[in-house]
């Protein structure tokens, strides 16, 4: 639109200085879409972080990776039937032998667990040094390539090794740099719930964070074979498959897992699933919807940000109007259209709620990078798209706040106006 009175710069101008002349007005104007703003970017941080930390986790674990149990994956939006899963058959040795000898699987392996936190939890020691909080797993000696653990030193354990339940132990980074504080590893024994294990091997560290910025299990883990790990636990029987797919043949593999369950562990055609299977598509699936859930609760909360800070504006451009009654009747008199008064105070409500917007943007950033610094824990990250959206709502509700004032100055008369006192 072309001006008779002034350009686009100097209405910009002339808008900051009406903002400056009445400082603590327009910080109280603009409060609420700040408030709005920051909220946006804060959330929408966090939803980033979270999805860049678990395309993270599933680049480390491959897409054509499945883990197989009696239990449902993914979150629950409904609280899931925990009840009914918890009474499921486990899955079996033999099941895992089993799913080996479909077409479409390029590897897989049957292992056991004994987590942090459960009655079974493992203690690992060497010597005096004690590791916290470990994790000890049992599998065949194929559960390394099937999960493309590399080795930092030493070998993994071998096939006669497994099948004769020998006593030993490939540890992770941080557990080796936990219990073995600057001395070597390899060939040491160490004790697994007082039972000495020789250590043949050690991990490299794995890649990245857990979703939460915790460590990877396998940091933290020693892994033994299957058949040792049954011979210590003869009560866990809570079997989880992990199977490759061959290259470019995920979807037939699931295909014929999910056909091969379901036949041994006699699932009639009318029955779902009494088994859970977690591939990266799947993750991806259901953080998606968790990353949607959070999405949709950022409306109503920026939303009345931005409504109160609508409301701000509206009324402090009515006042402007108004102490400004005369000056608009003097441009009015020297030839200024009605539309040049209405681009002069929609850049003035668009400057106000635009400045707003960039403060409230810098609270988010700061936020954000105050978890990234102090609480881990939380993945944050500030991304340019949810930038660019909070920066153009800001300035959209000044655009919107402000065509009523700006409609009404440009319709005063110019006469009345210039009597106006």
């Amino acid at each position: 639109m072309r001006f008779r009175f002034g350009s686009f710069w100097e209405c910009l101008k002339q808008a900051f200085q009406m903002l400056y002349a009445h400082k603590f007005r327009s910080v109280l104007t603009v409060l609420g879409v700040v408030v709005g703003t920051t909220t946006t970017i804060a959330v929408a941080s966090i939803v980033t972080g979270m999805n860049s930390r678990v395309s993270e986790m599933i680049e480390r674990f491959g897409t054509n990776i499945a883990f197989i149990s009696k239990w449902e994956s993914g979150p629950r939006f409904n609280g899931g039937d925990s009840r009914e899963e918890a009474q499921r058959k486990p899955l079996t040795f033999e099941d895992g032998e089993a799913v080996k000898e479909l077409p479409h699987v390029q590897e897989a392996v049957a292992c056991l667990g004994a987590w942090p936190g459960n009655p079974d939890a493992a203690v690992i020691k060497y010597r005096d040094k004690e590791a916290k909080t470990p994790v000890l797993r049992g599998g065949g000696p194929t559960f390394f390539s099937v999960r493309s653990m590399n080795l930092k030193k030493g070998r993994f354990y071998s096939s006669a090794e497994d099948d004769h339940a020998v006593p030993v132990a490939v540890i992770g980074y941080d557990l080796a740099d936990t219990i073995f504080p600057g001395v070597e590893c390899i060939d040491k024994e160490i004790t697994i719930n007082g039972q000495l294990f020789r250590v043949v091997g050690m991990l490299d560290k794995s890649p990245g964070k857990g979703l939460f910025g915790s460590r990877n299990w396998e940091d933290n883990a020693a892994i033994i074979p299957l058949g040792t790990f049954r011979k210590m636990y003869p009560r866990i029987d809570d079997y989880v498959l992990v199977v490759k797919a061959a290259p470019g043949h995920m979807d037939q593999m699931l295909d014929e897992v999910s056909e091969l369950l379901r036949r041994r562990r006699k699932v009639t055609f009318n029955q779902p699933d009494n088994f859970g299977i977690s591939t990266a598509k799947s993750d991806m699936e259901g953080f998606g919807k968790i990353s949607f859930i959070i999405g949709v609760a950022i409306i109503p909360i920026s939303g009345m940000g931005f409504l109160i800070g609508a409301i701000g504006v509206l009324n402090i451009m009515l006042v402007s109007v108004t102490e400004r009654t005369k000056e608009i009747g003097t441009r009015r008199a020297l030839g200024a259209r009605r539309s040049d008064i209405i681009v002069q105070f929609l850049i003035e409500a668009m400057s106000l709620t635009g400045l707003g917007g960039l403060i409230g943007i810098a609270i988010g950033w700061l936020l954000s990078w105050f978890l990234n610094s102090f609480v881990p824990v939380v993945p944050s990250l500030v991304s340019t798209f949810w930038i660019v959206v909070g920066f153009s709502a800001a300035v959209s509700v000044g655009l919107i706040a402000g065509i009523f004032p700006a409609i009404k100055a440009a319709w005063l008369d110019p006469v009345e106006a210039l009597r106006y006192e």
